[in-house]
């Protein structure tokens, strides 16, 4: 299997264009929620959905401009795409796309250091979730209308829930 090296990371935030201040992007994690399952001698966990999707992006700015930019996203619901493109050790091109909708939660400052340039960690929460890998779904999920793909996996589907 071959490395990827990643060569450059964009992200828009709304309106908001972000090239080269992007310090680094956490995705959604995808993590089963689970719930105890006591009724027998041996105690288990089943699956009863998945967590929260809380992602983060932190990028070298102005906390006041990005604040009253996107400020207003914590009220309401934000666009947000991050994009990642490179080439495998291999030399074969790559994309990564996130696509996250749901509202900023956080637009936090970042600890000031001499010689240093400031940056600001923006954080959300997703209603809807997608990621693509060179054109690829992995995951597309959306909270209004219960599309859950996991993996390239229809959970809904394998549950016998599909819409």
């Amino acid at each position: 299997m071959a490395d990827r090296i990643r060569m450059r990371i964009k992200a828009q935030v709304e309106s908001v264009p972000l090239m080269n201040e992007i310090v680094d992007f956490t995705p959604p994690e995808i993590k089963a929620k689970l719930a105890n399952n006591e009724g027998s001698f041996v105690v288990s966990e089943d699956t009863v959905g998945l967590e929260k999707l809380s992602w983060s992006l932190k990028v070298r700015g102005e906390h006041g401009t990005l604040s009253k930019a996107l400020g207003k996203f914590t009220m309401g619901n934000a666009q947000v795409n991050v994009t990642e493109k490179g080439k495998s050790t291999e030399g074969v091109a790559y994309v990564e796309e996130y696509s996250m909708y749901g509202p900023i939660t956080g637009i936090k400052k970042d600890p000031v250091k001499m010689g240093e340039k400031p940056t600001v960690t923006i954080e959300g929460t997703c209603k809807a979730y997608t990621q693509r890998d060179t054109g690829t779904v992995v995951h597309d999920i959306n909270v209004n209308t219960g599309k859950t793909i996991v993996g390239g996996v229809d959970l809904m589907g394998e549950a016998g829930i599909g819409s």
